[in-house]
């Protein structure tokens, strides 16, 4: 196994016992709804349930997603109080629960939980510790990026969630690149709900190109962008409307910024929703506006469900997007490229629909549910092996 270090530490071999269910603990920060989120949902619902055992252990509230967890038999814990220097004994709990459920695997997704997840592992004596790195982080403190280059070295499998993300990783953490795993993020099909689409269809109807867009409403989204996009179409007389699904702390801001721009009837905030193919399935294109990412699944969902999408050229997209052939690759932070797109795809539904069609047998080709649970059963199969005797 390509590991980040020099191996699986042979003093743990041996403490793994392969004739029983492997128990796998996934550590995050909350299950609200993101596509790192739901991708843990996706492991927990999706690997075999004859070999693995999950549960989920979230660093803060459990969010919107637990109770589907909870549904499909997955047990979630929640510290309650984020762990860090002023709450020790929010992370001494969670040793002691990592400790006292004796997972063989715990396995942390973004940057909290990759911190806090795997330093409380290591403590617990955990055999095996494996992080996934789900985004492109420019701005994590250095003092960070000092604890997790030791963290990494104390680490069974790192895996990138693209090669654009292991490149930024590797160079972050000064490690080779063949010592992080890529695991390409994947999703399923998900089947719309008639009255729900017919609901957004009558909220749009006369508004002209209906937008869609899936994202928390933080700054790296790049919401802003888009909604100074649609300011500028409607200078040019392009008429537009964006649904925006999502939520989050830049809300009420993004709500004062189309007001200023005089925008407002054209953008409706949607809030959180549990998937996005009642969204996808009222909207005529997809436009994500980040300005970072790592692999967005939001991006894929759209692909997946055939909408022409329009893109910022950040983290893994440049990888998923081939421009003018399964959708539209413009600069991040740039409001005048990317209603130039928009546009263009407003004006061109022939267009809009062989995009669609070659976004929709990309993601079939290369990004499914079903490839995504097969590498990471390979990956936590390979390092179970690595410990047993």
């Amino acid at each position: 196994m390509a590991a980040p270090a020099a191996g699986l530490d042979p003093a743990r071999r041996g403490r793994v016992t392969p004739t029983r269910r492997v128990r796998v603990w996934h550590v995050i920060t909350s299950l609200t709804v993101g596509g790192a989120e739901r991708l843990v949902l996706s492991a927990v619902r999706g690997l075999p349930s004859d070999r693995y055992e999950h549960a989920i252990c979230c660093l803060a509230e459990p969010g919107a997603l637990a109770p589907e967890a909870a549904a499909a038999g997955v047990p979630v814990f929640c510290l309650g109080t984020f762990p860090g220097l002023r709450h020790p004994l929010a992370f001494a709990r969670l040793v002691s629960l990592i400790r006292r459920a004796a997972p063989t695997i715990v396995h942390t997704h973004l940057q909290a939980a990759n911190l806090y997840g795997r330093l409380a592992a290591r403590i617990a004596g955990v055999p095996i510790v494996i992080a996934t790195e789900h985004n492109v982080y420019t701005q994590k403190a250095r003092r960070y990026v000092m604890i997790e280059r030791l963290l990494a070295r104390r680490t069974d499998v790192l895996i990138a969630v693209s090669p654009a993300v292991r490149q930024f990783l590797a160079a972050q953490l000064a490690l080779p690149v063949s010592a992080i795993r890529v695991v390409r993020n994947g999703v399923a099909a998900a089947a719309p709900s008639p009255e729900r689409v017919a609901a957004l269809r009558a909220r749009v109807e006369g508004r002209g190109a209906v937008i869609a867009t899936v994202a928390s409403l933080t700054p790296k989204k790049g919401h802003e962008f888009l909604l100074r996009a649609i300011a500028l179409l409607a200078e040019r007389g392009v008429a537009c409307c964006a649904l925006l699904a999502g939520d989050g702390p830049e809300r009420a801001r993004l709500a004062s910024l189309a007001s200023r721009l005089g925008v407002s009837d054209a953008v409706i905030f949607l809030g959180a929703l549990p998937g996005s193919a009642d969204v996808l399935a009222a909207a005529d294109l997809f436009v994500l506006p980040s300005i970072a990412e790592g692999l967005p699944l939001a991006l894929l969902e759209a692909m997946q469900a055939g909408r022409a999408v329009v893109a910022t050229a950040v983290g893994g997209v440049p990888e998923l997007i081939q421009s003018g052939v399964n959708g539209l690759c413009v600069p991040a932070a740039d409001a005048s490229a990317l209603a130039d797109a928009i546009a263009q795809l407003a004006a061109a539904p022939e267009l809009r629909a062989s995009l669609g069609e070659e976004a929709r047998r990309t993601v079939a080709r290369d990004y499914t549910e079903e490839a995504y649970l097969a590498a990471l059963d390979a990956i936590y199969t390979e390092a179970i092996g690595s410990v047993t005797t």
